[in-house]
């Protein structure tokens, strides 16, 4: 019997599979990419879904097991994802948790509502520029002119993010492949490595090493820009989700 379902691919995600494995509940991790599956297919007792589901498939995936909760813990800007999850929860009749990452604001950076804005932005401005957005992002940095030139990108390690990178016409001398988050004295030796002097991130907050990313930049006189995160009206903090989890154990 499976009790929980957990749809990850995040730091919040790791964190809750590991105190399901600790606690002895049943679940079900499901993630979209190969790369978030390494994150807990060593767990004891884990069962890893991977593939990018539809809200459908999702809805029949969760009547098949018809866990007493389900949890949300994707990237706080996979908001594609989470519509689908709160649908799919709705239709299945089950019990849905959406966790809530902590928004960290941060003074001297400059915010954009669109990537739309922050391409033409950058567009009407000179020198190299740091991008941590992942390979999600890719296609978008090549409407600028000489991209192939200017942009660095930071991505996951991953075949798929490598190739589709690759296919956009970046250079491999421009593509970083590592999983984060990183410490203030990495990022800053990829960002003098690179000759950055815009950094592009977005606001992954602490799980996502958004302030060593902010402050390795102010130190090296970098401008950063930051895509603010899509508004979330409703759900929890990783902390109130383990006690959920606690609660379901007792």
């Amino acid at each position: 019997m499976i009790r929980v379902v957990i749809f990850g691919g995040t730091a919040e995600g790791r964190e809750l599979s590991e105190l399901c494995s600790t606690l002895s509940l049943s679940f079900v991790y499901c993630v979209a990419t190969q790369d978030g599956a390494l994150q807990v297919e060593a767990l004891p007792g884990v069962d890893v879904r991977v593939g990018r589901l539809r809200a459908a498939q999702m809805a029949e995936l969760l009547s098949s097991y018809e866990p007493e909760l389900a949890i949300d813990a994707t990237h706080p800007y996979a908001k594609e994802a989470s519509q689908n999850i709160s649908s799919a929860c709705q239709s299945a009749n089950v019990p849905l948790l959406r966790v809530i990452r902590e928004n960290s604001v941060e003074e001297g950076c400059i915010y954009f509502e669109s990537m739309d804005d922050l391409i033409a932005w950058l567009e009407q401005r000179t020198g190299n520029i740091f991008v941590t957005m992942g390979s999600s992002s890719a296609s978008a940095f090549t409407k600028l002119t000489d991209y192939q030139k200017r942009v660095w990108l930071r991505i996951l390690p991953g075949i798929e993010s490598l190739s589709s990178c690759l296919d956009f016409g970046y250079h491999p001398e421009r593509l970083i492949c590592m999983q984060g988050p990183f410490s203030e004295e990495i990022n800053s030796a990829m960002f003098k490595a690179a000759d950055a002097k815009f950094l592009v991130t977005k606001n992954t907050g602490a799980a996502g090493g958004f302030m060593e990313k902010v402050r390795a930049a102010k130190k090296l006189g970098l401008i950063t820009a930051v895509m603010s995160r899509p508004e979330e009206a409703d759900g929890v903090s990783l902390e109130e989700a383990k006690k959920r989890l606690w609660e379901l154990h007792l």
